[in-house]
């Protein structure tokens, strides 16, 4: 169920529908009900072995895994990192019509300030490229305990290498559509009528491979490969986000003043 939202183009959202007939036909495959069956499995067994949480970013990965969680546990709790000024508007959207149809779980947000300068700001590009550098890691500051995430094999070779010696559950950490692909998380969403934020339309009439784009704090520095499928993550931002980038600098400009 795709949030609706204003940067959308007629041509984003034609784009978008074709897709959806995809969805449509791939949500009866029988692998998928097989990766549920799988994906709950591997999180029962993680709760049962104690106090855990799921981690969302209210993208397509996290919304899945948070959904499956709660099928297992309705009263499990989800918690929001969310970096103040750099999250996208429609992440809100997302949150809420999430919890209207999961009222019983925990829900909870941790704010956090980014003390780093974000692409546009004073000192981004020095400190990007020093590899001495500290280069804040958000989750990893404020994550605690045992967590559930939506972590994907596909979306990295560490994480595909993490996923084949570790499995989908360590002592600390639960994956449990770590093997699922792209298109199969697509798929569920559409089967179950989850929240789709809209992030994965926004794709200049289909130049921009849904797949690889992504719901993240805008103006981060990008993965070692900077690229949403061969493009330049940069622009896509300042094509969709540029009012909410904008706004962010002036709100933190006096930190490099």
């Amino acid at each position: 169920m795709l949030i609706d939202s204003p940067r959308l183009t007629a041509a984003d959202r034609q784009a978008w529908q074709r897709l959806e007939h995809w969805d449509d036909v791939l949500s009866r495959d029988p692998m998928l009900d097989r990766c549920v069956e799988q994906a709950r499995r591997v999180v029962g067994e993680f709760l049962a072995a104690g106090d855990a949480y799921v981690s969302v970013s209210w993208g397509k990965d996290s919304v899945v895994a948070a959904h499956i969680a709660a099928t297992v546990d309705p009263r499990v709790r989800v918690v929001w990192v969310r970096s103040r000024h750099f999250e996208t508007p429609e992440c809100d959207q997302v949150r809420d019509r999430f919890l209207v149809t999961h009222p019983g779980v925990r829900y909870e947000e941790i704010p956090v300030e980014l003390r780093n300068p974000k692409r546009g700001e004073p000192g981004y590009d020095t400190r990007h490229l020093d590899p001495h550098a500290d280069h804040q890691d958000v989750l990893k500051e404020t994550l605690r305990g045992r967590w559930i995430s939506g972590l994907r094999a596909e979306e990295s070779r560490m994480r595909r290498m993490s996923i084949a010696h570790r499995g989908l559950s360590t002592a600390r950490t639960c994956r449990p559509i770590g093997r699922w692909s792209a298109v199969q998380v697509f798929a569920f969403l559409y089967r179950e009528q989850l929240p789709v934020h809209p992030v994965y339309a926004m794709s200049v009439a289909g130049h921009y491979d849904r797949r690889w784009l992504r719901v993240h704090p805008l103006c981060s520095a990008p993965p070692p490969r900077s690229s949403v499928h061969g493009r330049d993550m940069s622009t896509w931002e300042d094509t969709y986000y540029a009012d909410v980038i904008a706004a962010a600098h002036v709100a933190r400009a006096h930190l490099w003043q």
